[in-house]
């Protein structure tokens, strides 16, 4: 019970004697004691003594025990009060333990009886902000756990970003050039009918590629926007398009090959779009830096109907992960990356997003065919 250095017990009663007599008690108990001979009194010094109990006689003129009672729990809910109560009014002393007392004494005082609601004041106190800590220890790791995740996503984000400026850039020279031929057979005068014909075409190529150029950018806005996880109904077949259209660019200037197959109606999972997302882009990322000399990429998606679960897999003919990190991996921070190149939180973050889905993830990686695979249940919320 050595929570606190010294305890501070502010004493409540209307009879000197009876103050002074508890008091001495009291501090050779080794509790530091301040005194209030009326209940209004003893609530003012509650600012300034900071008191973690409160001793109060149940009748006293004025304010008496129980409107006492009930203003410290109201103004100051974790003080302790212990209520002192005449033989015989029992029913006042249930009252009051119904008003949240944490015990009452009777008079005459009995010193053993005393020490013993104290220390089970003292008990109820400490492990309430025991509690207290404990909850705003969790608070805060789930606002750490926000901001890693949220990192994760910015890390990923800079890669993508640096991949789509290329992709963009290519379907962009595309249309300026099919704009400015345009714009040269205008020039030349009236137009014949084979030139609206090519016109027809190139117009049809300015389209497509200017919808392809708004997809690539409104995914990597979504991606990147800063969402509260919001559960729903989700297809894995648009999650696999929209990870695949960000990421197919940067896969495609790294020499991979990407298959990508899913089983025919796979059912909907409930989840959070973004973060599944996420989570997909991570394994896409850490595939294509195993394979830093080309290689394959394989996407894929089962349901498993025994288990009522959708398994996504990305598998990779890259450099593997060795035994001794395979343990280690889903540790936030770790990283087999050289400085610069990582900080160890996309795996991590991974495990997390599918933890919270209810799901699991493992992996299975000699060199040449590592494997990530995610466990998804089709009710996971």
């Amino acid at each position: 019970m050595d929570h606190f250095k010294q305890w501070e017990i502010i004493l409540i009663d209307d009879e000197e004697d009876i103050r002074e007599v508890l008091s001495i008690v009291l501090e050779d108990a080794g509790y530091s004691v301040t005194t209030a001979s009326d209940g209004d009194s003893g609530i003012k010094l509650c600012d300034d003594i900071q008191p973690q109990i409160i001793i109060t006689d149940i009748r006293m003129p004025g304010m008496d025990g129980i409107q006492v009672l009930e203003a410290v729990k109201k103004d100051y809910p974790d003080i302790e009060v212990i209520v002192v109560t005449a033989f015989g009014e029992m029913e006042l002393a249930v009252k009051a333990l119904q008003l949240g007392a944490s015990d009452f004494v009777t008079k005459p005082i009995d010193e053993d009886v005393l020490m013993v609601s104290i220390k089970r004041a003292q008990q109820r106190y400490t492990s309430r902000k025991k509690l207290q800590d404990y909850t705003r220890f969790l608070e805060r790791e789930i606002k750490n756990q926000a901001s890693i995740l949220h990192q994760d996503k910015m890390m990923s984000l800079g890669r993508l970003s640096a991949s789509v400026v290329h992709e963009i850039n290519n379907p962009l020279f595309g249309i300026l050039n099919y704009i400015k031929l345009m714009i040269k057979i205008i020039g030349r005068g009236q137009l014949k009918e084979e030139s609206i014909q090519k016109f027809g075409q190139y117009l049809d190529l300015v389209e497509k590629e200017t919808q392809r150029c708004s997809d690539i950018v409104s995914n990597l806005l979504t991606f990147s926007r800063k969402s509260e996880p919001s559960f729903e109904q989700l297809d894995i077949s648009d999650l696999f398009k929209k990870c695949i259209l960000l990421s197919q660019h940067k896969l495609e200037l790294c020499n991979i090959d990407l298959i990508s197959k899913i089983e025919p109606d796979i059912p909907a999972v409930r989840g959070d779009s973004n973060q599944l997302q996420q989570c997909l882009i991570n394994l896409i990322f850490n595939s294509i830096d195993a394979m830093p000399n080309g290689g394959t990429l394989n996407l894929s998606c089962v349901y498993d109907s025994k288990d009522n679960h959708v398994l996504i897999i990305v598998q990779d003919t890259g450099c593997g992960i060795k035994d001794k990190d395979i343990a280690h991996i889903f540790e936030p921070f770790f990283t087999t990356k050289e400085e610069g190149y990582g900080v160890g939180l996309g795996l991590s973050t991974v495990y997390g997003i599918i933890e919270h889905h209810n799901g699991r993830v493992n992996v299975a990686s000699k060199p040449g065919n590592t494997s990530f695979k995610m466990y998804l249940p089709i009710e996971a919320k």
